[in-house]
């Protein structure tokens, strides 16, 4: 199956709202509670469509710890910065519908984040993701020298997700379960 064809299966496994605001809140707790992030000082994030797990709970508690959070803001495709956020009541309507942090907001450098949490479609056990087909987190990735955390609800796990020769594996991904830490994990 290509990735196309892949999204578009994933999508029609969707449990609906209710069920993805319950994973999303214990998703959350998971997160919450894990020494990465406990550790974090910068904490990467984003803000979720429909069908992706909601972290916003994990946001606000970033910006409860001072911690400094950095929220994606998108360019021309597939370019994407991480902007630095003082409250989630600066965003303003972004790209795709989406919420964004305001252009002039300081941009926090990949290298800089210690945890990105990273939305996705689906994801495989070796950590490898298929996000929604934009290359945004694709050029995004390779640069990000601490962990990345992929978010998913239990319909987006999927034995094999197609890989090109860009694709990057995640560190670790949290669901409604817990952390699941990859192989290729650097700090395991």
């Amino acid at each position: 199956m290509n990735k196309r064809d892949m999204r578009r299966y994933i999508r029609s496994l969707h449990e609906g709202r209710e069920a993805r605001d319950k994973q999303s809140a214990l998703l959350c707790q998971h997160i919450i509670d894990d020494p990465a992030y406990i550790h974090a000082s910068v904490v990467g994030g984003y803000l979720p469509m429909d069908r992706e797990a909601d972290v916003k709970p994990v946001l606000l508690d970033a910006l409860a710890r001072d911690k400094t959070l950095a929220l994606p803001l998108c360019g021309a495709a597939p370019q994407m910065t991480l902007r630095r956020v003082t409250s989630l009541d600066e965003l303003m309507p972004g790209a795709y519908g989406i919420p964004e942090p305001p252009r002039e907001a300081p941009i926090i450098p990949a290298e800089m984040v210690e945890l990105l949490l990273v939305p996705l479609e689906g994801i495989d056990a070796q950590g490898f993701r298929l996000g929604k087909g934009g290359g945004f987190y694709d050029c995004l990735l390779p640069h990000i020298s601490g962990i990345t955390m992929g978010c998913a609800l239990s319909w987006q796990w999927t034995k094999r997700v197609p890989q090109d020769a860009w694709d990057v594996p995640l560190a670790c991904c949290a669901d409604a379960d817990g952390i699941h830490i990859f192989s290729n994990r650097n700090d395991a």
